[in-house]
C-alpha cells in the first residue's frame, strides 16, 4: 500500500482501555518477523514502547526506532540503544498545563505514570549520546496545532540549537533510514541547499536565542507579503 516504514505497538498504551504500560504485545519472534519483512523492503520498523523489557526485546529483534520510551530506566537498555545506533523518538509530554485529558481514570493514571519518566529519559538519552527525534504523538488530536509549544519545551533539556536540530536534520536522518522507500529520495532532507526538500519559515526574531518564538506561530511565524516584502 506504499508504506515507507512499519510501526508496531510493542507495549501497552496510555489511551487504550485494556492494556497496561508494563505489558509486551509481541514476542521476540513476532518482532523479528516484522523486522525481517521490513528488511526485504529495505526499510525499518519503529515500535511504540515505554518500558525496559519491551525495549530490550525490540532492540534484539532489530527495531530501529523506539517511539516514546519515557520509562526506560535500565542502564543496560540505554547501552543497547547506543550500541545498535537505535533512535529514541520521544515527545516532551509532561503532566503540566498541556497534559492530555482522558475520559477515564485508568488512562489518566497511565499518563501520569509515563510523564513521570519524561525528564529522566531526556537527560539520560542526552548524556548517553542516543540518537533522538522529535515526535508529535498527536494524530487526530486537537493539540496537534500546538506542536510549536511542544517543541519549545525541549528547552528544559537542550539549547535552542540542539532542539531545532533534533526537529529538523535529526528527524530527517531517521526518515532517511527508509532507504529506497524514502519518498524524497531524489533530494536530501534536513538541509538547506539546492535540490533539497525543505519547508522554510521566516521567524520574527532569533529562535537560536529564544526558542519560545516557535511556540507562538500566529504572531512569530506568520509570513504575509506586506510584512516581509522588504526582505
Amino acid at each position: 500500500m506504499g508504506a515507507t516504514q512499519i510501526k508496531i505497538s510493542g507495549g501497552g498504551g496510555v489511551s487504550s482501555a485494556y492494556d497496561d504500560i508494563d505489558v509486551q504485545q509481541y514476542t521476540y519472534e513476532e518482532m523479528k518477523a516484522a523486522v525481517d519483512v521490513a528488511k526485504t523492503w529495505n526499510t525499518y520498523v519503529a515500535a511504540h514502547i515505554f518500558t525496559d523489557d519491551a525495549v530490550q526485546t525490540a532492540l534484539k529483534a532489530g527495531v530501529k526506532s523506539i517511539e516514546h520510551g519515557m520509562l526506560i530506566l535500565s542502564k543496560k537498555t540505554w547501552k543497547m540503544m547506543k550500541k545498535q545506533d537505535a533512535w529514541l523518538s520521544i515527545q516532551p509530554l509532561l503532566n503540566d498545563e498541556d497534559a492530555l485529558v482522558f475520559d477515564n481514570a485508568y488512562s489518566t493514571e497511565k499518563f501520569e505514570r509515563v510523564t513521570s519518566g519524561t525528564d529522566n529519559a531526556y537527560k539520560t538519552a542526552k548524556k548517553m549520546g542516543i540518537n533522538m527525534a522529535f515526535g508529535t504523538d498527536a494524530l487526530f488530536d486537537p493539540k496537534a496545532a500546538a506542536q510549536g509549544k511542544m517543541l519549545a519545551k525541549l528547552k528544559n533539556w537542550f539549547t535552542p540549537y540542539e532542539a531545532l536540530k533534533i526537529a529538523t536534520s535529526e528527524n530527517a536522518r531517521l526518515l532517511a533510514l527508509s532507504g529506497p522507500r524514502n519518498p524524497y529520495r531524489d533530494g536530501p532532507l534536513g538541509v538547506v541547499k539546492e535540490g533539497a526538500y525543505a519547508d522554510l519559515i521566516l521567524v520574527d526574531g532569533n529562535p537560536l536565542k529564544d526558542l519560545d518564538l516557535v511556540a507562538d506561530p500566529a504572531k512569530k511565524l506568520r509570513c504575509d507579503h506586506e510584512r516581509w516584502k522588504d526582505i
